[in-house]
């Protein structure tokens, strides 16, 4: 999805049906721009054009409505598809995964359950096309945020033909990475706590904040967000609404354990764990490599970085080979500590290579930025 636009859905009406029963709910939520097709016509308007979502409006499925299920998935395999029908017959409803149809919907259709559908169905190709990169503190005060800031900079400046880039601060209990950019967000999340079906792409631009060097920053201060009733459900509601908006999205995901965290890790392209220089902090960080290990298989792109070294590790007690077989083949990276540098871009409220460009903090993570497997990968 290109930036600023919304999402592109390709509509097809089955005969003698009116199609203000699906697109009024659609229109009411504004959750994408619909264009309308024939059965004729299908194929030569897949083929020349890109969509987010295959809508079917029909009575039910029979030759026709199979037919044009077949053309979908013959000149466009991965595309979304999402169907309004009345209710279907068993047989029918196997039909629909044979031709890998995201969602069905039974007629009368509400507002709610559409938009969600659609949120759903473009979860599928947000794995495909978009990527997101988790950074986790493994305790506090690592220095995740720095490190989670610096990263959204470094996709924009690696990446400058398709430099949509977001980053999402999870953290609503300081909203911390606010103000380490001195972009203290005003809006009241409290406000939509109680309805997070507001949540929309109108909404996410309203609330939005760009940063001088191209990349934006959602971030908010509610620390009742973490025991609110309704925040699981704002909370996944924003990062979908996000992630919907931008190509490259950084997550910077707090120490503590919270309702959606485990939801969030289990959909993510790469989750890095960002730790100190103690017994402490790495007994948490072998902990963490465990529970993602868990929530996503040995094969999942995880890495630590290890923040804030200086000197040796441990002085000689713990030596690299170590560090390496005690965290199970899990790639770690070093970052030095640079008070001076990152203290002064504190205080200012602007990034470390903004203060000088070639600070070790700042070089060394541009070199291991490829490593994280975090290089940006779709050009759409």
């Amino acid at each position: 999805m290109q930036e600023g636009s919304k999402a592109k859905i390709l509509m097809f009406n089955g005969e003698g049906l009116d199609q203000n029963d699906v697109l009024a709910p659609l229109k009411s939520r504004s959750t994408g721009k619909v264009e309308m097709v024939r059965q004729e016509d299908l194929q030569k308007v897949l083929s020349q054009s890109t969509y987010d979502l295959f809508l079917m409006h029909v009575e039910s499925l029979g030759h026709e409505e199979i037919q044009v299920l077949t053309n979908v998935r013959g000149t466009t395999p991965d595309l979304p598809v999402l169907i309004v029908s009345t209710e279907l017959s068993a047989d029918q409803t196997r039909l629909l995964l044979k031709h890998n149809v995201q969602d069905w919907l039974a007629k009368p259709v509400s507002a709610d359950a559409l938009d969600s559908a659609i949120i759903g169905a473009f979860r599928v190709k947000r794995i495909q096309d978009n990527s997101v990169h988790a950074v986790l503190s493994v305790v506090g005060g690592a220095g995740a945020t720095t490190v989670a800031v610096s990263l959204a900079d470094l996709f924009v400046s690696e990446n400058k033909k398709n430099s949509n880039v977001a980053l999402f601060d999870l953290d609503f209990s300081t909203g911390n990475c606010s103000y380490a950019l001195d972009m203290v967000n005003e809006f009241n999340l409290g406000s939509v706590v109680s309805a997070p079906q507001r949540v929309d792409d109108e909404f996410i631009r309203l609330v939005q904040q760009k940063h001088r060097r191209g990349f934006y920053l959602y971030s908010f201060k509610k620390p009742g967000l973490n025991t609110e009733i309704s925040s699981y459900e704002l909370v996944l509601r924003m990062l979908d609404a996000v992630l919907l908006e931008h190509t490259h999205t950084i997550l910077d995901i707090p120490y503590y354990e919270t309702e959606w965290r485990d939801d969030v890790l289990s959909a993510v392209n790469t989750c890095t764990l960002v730790t100190e220089l103690n017994l402490p902090a790495l007994k948490h960080t072998l902990d963490m490599v465990k529970h993602v290990r868990k929530l996503r298989g040995e094969t999942f792109p995880l890495n630590v970085i290890i923040n804030k070294k200086s000197g040796q590790l441990f002085g000689s007690r713990i030596s690299k080979k170590r560090l390496q077989s005690l965290l199970e083949g899990v790639p770690y990276y070093f970052l030095p500590e640079e008070k001076d540098i990152l203290g002064e871009a504190l205080d200012r409220g602007i990034l470390p290579v903004e203060i000088r460009a070639r600070n070790g903090f700042s070089r060394r993570l541009s070199k291991i930025f490829e490593k994280l497997q975090m290089a940006p990968k779709v050009t759409s």
